[in-house]
């Protein structure tokens, strides 16, 4: 049995594969490596990401440059001891295990253990600091991972042995008296760092309680955070497939070192994959709800829990993964590979309804509703928020989550206003409190219909938001989108007894070209291009009801964040107005590429006293009609 996922020789032939496959990581590494030599950082998730930052000599573990109190925790994860290891491993230049070695010893000089910390301290918001046990159960990682990495250099001795072990039972009785909320995924961190201790220093006499406790309390942890439905449950993406690394890589270790979780942990984790999957778009990003960035590709993660499951299913629907390597080594990750370049898979249509996730799917189209609750202080104020993708061109947009810092850019990107739903009087569906605090009461939404035919896809959901305002406002979404058709509808109905503000708000691709206009009826319509690239969108905006007169759309700025720490500028469609009483507003949208026919709209219609909206069109020389109300949808 062993003490960590790889023996030394697969560790070598790992990071020769490392450097041949993966060439700009194994650069980046390096870089990492050589900077971390010079006491230089660049701590990953924090607004800091454009320049080295020295920490001086010997380092400042607690030296914070910046504004941003992630940088504090994030140094003090030792995230760069990895990059120091791969180094070594690559180049064998012994500068990079004195490095180690240094910061091991200058980070336990300045942190003694603290006596008599507050538990609340400790557990989950603890003054910027290196002992919060999100913090000990990921540095111990780093640590441990970058001596198997360097586990070879002769500098290496039973004289830092010693030191290595004792800081390690440190972090173990530290780790096993504070003890965070399972509810919370902070716990998670916690007990992977200590599963890891367990087996490492297994010689330990207290190393079967340490094991015992990181077990059972992660079996919690997948208890209290895994819905029905597999989601995690702070019902975000990123969360959600970080997770699957948190709790896979204590089952990994677990089978190897000889001490097996049980099925039912297993079974845990391959349900996981379903709303991971469902979530990869067809250009293979993520779409991103809450607090998730931008640029994310979900079939990493797949091919990490196939390997770590052993299940060749799950590794076939992947992706190249220089995690899964280091954590598999090369003979199973080149069975990955081979997997994966034998399969084409086409992904279907997935709904969970118990969350109020949708994912609607055909050969042209991803279009994703979200219905569901906010999952906590990760979440953003989205209810109804849509991400809608045609013919591999992403023209609605999730716009990411940027920073944790407080200050007006986390409310941005947390506020109503970031996302591709309906605005009331410009504030947000739920009260923003602070970072990571959202006030009460939240918003929840309603799905009242999904349905999935031949022809269409249909959502019909509220959210109860703004009928908290002193003079409440009801909010319906109806979404259509079209499948043998190119037509998609967006449909918003709102109700009130005084006058209120609405913006319906669509985020673009930063790529996309927008041209607005009215046509011969001052009707009002939006144009959407991409450069080098035939297909093209055209929108056609209607209002009825109290207020229609006073209905106008404009190009407005906005901003996505692709990672965490940069932001880009894009543009925003909005239509706005003044209203009160029964109101609708419809987006019809018609989407086509140039070498196609583009579906002709020749009537449409809105009745908010009946919520009723009609649209008749012509489409490859044949007539048609869609009628939508509160009961059904008839498409003829």
């Amino acid at each position: 049995m062993s003490d960590f996922y790889l023996s030394a020789d697969e560790l070598e032939q790992a990071a020769r594969y490392y450097r041949e496959h993966f060439p700009d990581e194994a650069r980046n590494s390096v870089t990492i490596a050589n900077r971390a030599v010079l006491n230089e950082f660049m701590v990953p998730y924090t607004n800091d990401l454009t320049n080295w930052i020295p920490l001086g000599t010997p380092v400042d573990w607690l030296h914070n440059p910046t504004n941003d109190l992630e940088f504090t925790w994030g140094i003090n994860r030792h995230w760069h001891m990895l990059d120091l290891g791969k180094a070594y491993l690559m180049k064998g230049n012994p500068l990079y295990v004195t490095a180690f070695i240094d910061h091991f010893r200058t980070w336990r000089e300045q942190n003694p253990v603290p006596a008599g910390l507050p538990y609340n301290e400790a557990v989950y918001f603890q003054k910027p600091g290196p002992w919060r046990l999100l913090e000990t159960g990921l540095r111990v990682q780093s640590w441990i991972t970058a001596y198997k990495y360097m586990e070879s250099s002769p500098q290496l001795d039973e004289a830092f042995r010693t030191e290595f072990l004792q800081g390690l039972e440190e972090h173990a009785e530290f780790l096993t008296h504070y003890l965070g909320s399972t509810e919370i995924n902070h716990a998670i961190m916690h007990m992977q760092g200590l599963f890891m201790i367990a087996a490492f220093y297994k010689e330990h006499p207290r190393s079967p309680y340490w094991r015992q406790v990181a077990a059972e309390r992660l079996e919690l942890c997948l208890l209290h955070q895994l819905n029905e439905e597999g989601i995690q449950v702070e019902l975000n993406t990123h969360y959600h497939n970080a997770s699957i690394e948190m709790f896979g890589t204590p089952y990994l270790l677990a089978g190897i070192s000889g001490h097996p979780f049980s099925a039912w942990y297993g079974e845990c984790l391959r349900r996981m994959a379903s709303f991971t999957e469902a979530m990869i778009r067809p250009d293979h990003q993520s779409t991103g709800i809450g607090d998730s960035d931008w640029l994310s590709d979900g079939r990493q993660r797949l091919t990490l829990l196939g390997a770590i499951l052993g299940d060749e299913d799950l590794m076939a629907r992947g992706t190249d993964s220089s995690e899964c390597l280091w954590l598999v080594g090369v003979a199973k990750y080149e069975r990955c590979v081979r997997l994966q370049s034998g399969t084409s898979r086409s992904l279907t249509s997935r709904t969970f309804p118990q969350t109020g996730y949708y994912v609607m799917r055909d050969e042209r189209q991803y279009l994703f509703f979200d219905a569901a609750s906010m999952g906590g202080a990760h979440g953003h104020a989205d209810a109804l928020n849509i991400e809608w993708m045609w013919n591999n061109r992403l023209f609605f947009t999730d716009t990411g989550r940027y920073t944790y810092e407080e200050g007006q850019w986390r409310h941005y990107f947390k506020s109503t206003r970031a996302h591709n739903t309906v605005t009331v009087d410009g504030t947000d569906q739920t009260p923003y409190l602070s970072t990571q605090q959202w006030g009460k009461p939240e918003a929840e939404a309603t799905t009242h219909r999904y349905e999935s035919h031949a022809n269409y896809h249909f959502m019909d959901a509220s959210q109860d938001g703004y009928t908290h305002l002193p003079d409440p406002v009801s909010h319906r979404r109806w979404v259509l989108a079209g499948k043998s058709v190119p037509l998609f509808l967006i449909v918003d109905w709102l109700e009130a007894e005084k006058f209120h503000t609405l913006e319906q708000r669509f985020h673009l691709h930063p790529e996309a070209r927008l041209v607005l206009n009215k046509d011969d009826y001052a009707k009002q319509r939006a144009g959407i291009r991409f450069d080098q690239s035939s297909v093209k969108l055209c929108i056609r905006f209607l209002m009825e009801g109290d207020g229609s007169e006073s209905f106008e759309v404009t190009e407005q700025s906005g901003w996505v964040s692709e990672v965490y720490g940069a932001k880009s500028e894009t543009a925003v469609i909005q239509g706005k107005a003044e209203f009160s009483g029964k109101v609708g507003v419809a987006a019809v949208c018609l989407p086509a590429d140039e070498s196609e026919e583009t579906v002709n709209v020749t009537k449409y219609m809105l009745e908010p006293d009946h919520m009723r909206f009609t649209l008749s069109y012509v489409y490859q020389g044949r007539e048609a009609r869609i009628v939508m109300d509160e009961h059904t949808v008839t498409w003829t």
